[in-house]
């Protein structure tokens, strides 16, 4: 049989110390070679609405410990808009006011479709999960209060995992919209039992931190170096809200994957970036060691409380689908969630 899922079956079924432990088991798996991993590719195609997009992104991996591959794809309309003074890549809600991103869960043993769900939740913990590992290996293991900019769903997650991985205390939360900021925190301090604390600039967030993360859509940095203090880990999940100077600053750099720069086609005879297209030539992280490698003790990580230390979680992979897909399809089976329906209608007996 074959699992269908939606977001709220797979919110009640995770598990939030089960992920931290399969996405670093899977991790361990990636450094010893047992794991597959696809760099993410996107197709476009031009859009009636201005200033947008058609497109079309997958990537995909899988976990031999597991017994597992996960394909992710997003179908989305992309349009480039001003929010708050900057250039943000907003998608739109044109799927009946939804939006479609799929993972689905193959079996590497029989090669049969295990389970098919939506990416939301997924996508939001996998990231968070991945920078809650990072900061494990990377922060100050007395580290306490956490500065966190932005209060979407990428900031959700990070405030639940990271706060779980190390016992965090407090955490002080900027986003420029004051309302939204101050709802978000009350939600998430319900939720963890972690105090949170809205603050009225990015610069206060970081202040007296002992852990930082960015968490944004923005296209541009959202933190300066000279913010940064002796002793703190800073987190960013996106490699252009980072300013080239706070990595200067840091005493020891480690990001997600060497994959480098996603894989981008547009339709011939286009020769300019549609919109939506980030096409930016990607820095070049390759000097720097895998999370992975961090996690399996086959790269230094700090030395001392005095080092500044920063994680990019760059670019996603399709380890983390499969290990969070894992986690979500077996959770979901022991209790009963979801609904089933025959395998065999993505059976067929003519050989591919």
């Amino acid at each position: 049989m074959t699992l269908i899922l939606n977001n709220d079956e797979i919110h009640k079924a995770l598990n939030v110390n089960e992920c931290l432990d399969v996405m670093e088991e899977s991790y361990r798996e990636q450094a010893a070679g047992r794991a597959v991993n696809r760099p993410t590719c996107h197709s476009y195609l031009p859009h009636s609405l201005p200033n947008s997009t058609y497109s079309f992104k997958s990537v995909d991996g899988g976990v031999g410990k597991l017994g597992v591959l996960a394909l992710r794809v997003t179908s989305d309309i992309v349009q480039e808009q001003q929010v708050h003074g900057s250039t943000r890549l907003e998608k739109l809600p044109l799927a009946k006011g939804m939006f479609v991103g799929l993972v689905q869960l193959f079996s590497a043993e029989t090669g049969e479709i295990l389970a098919i769900m939506p990416d939301g939740v997924i996508q939001q913990t996998r990231v968070g999960v991945t920078s809650a590992l990072g900061m494990k290996v990377m922060a100050r293991k007395n580290s306490q209060v956490m500065g966190l900019i932005g209060s979407g769903g990428q900031a959700k997650a990070h405030y639940r995992f990271m706060t779980a991985m190390m016992g965090l205390t407090k955490v002080k939360v900027f986003s420029p919209n004051p309302e939204h900021r101050k709802a978000f925190t009350a939600e998430m301090e319900k939720e963890t039992g972690v105090q949170g604390e809205p603050v009225s600039s990015a610069e206060e967030a970081v202040q007296g931190c002992d852990v930082v993360c960015s968490a944004t859509n923005s296209s541009g940095p959202v933190l300066k170096a000279d913010w940064l203090e002796a002793g703190m880990h800073y987190n960013s999940i996106r490699e252009f809200e980072t300013d080239i100077a706070a990595l200067e600053k840091c005493d020891v750099i480690a990001i997600h994957t060497s994959f480098g720069g996603i894989q981008h086609y547009q339709p011939p005879g286009i020769n300019d970036d549609m919109p939506g297209v980030r096409r930016e030539k990607p820095r070049d992280w390759t000097k720097y060691p895998e999370i992975c490698d961090l996690i399996a003790g086959k790269a230094p990580t700090r030395t001392n409380n005095r080092q500044i230390t920063f994680f990019l979680n760059n670019v996603g992979t399709g380890v983390q689908f499969a290990a969070m897909g894992y986690c979500a399809y077996k959770a979901a089976k022991e209790k009963g969630l979801g609904h089933e329906i025959p395998s065999e209608w993505f059976l067929q007996d003519i050989k591919p």
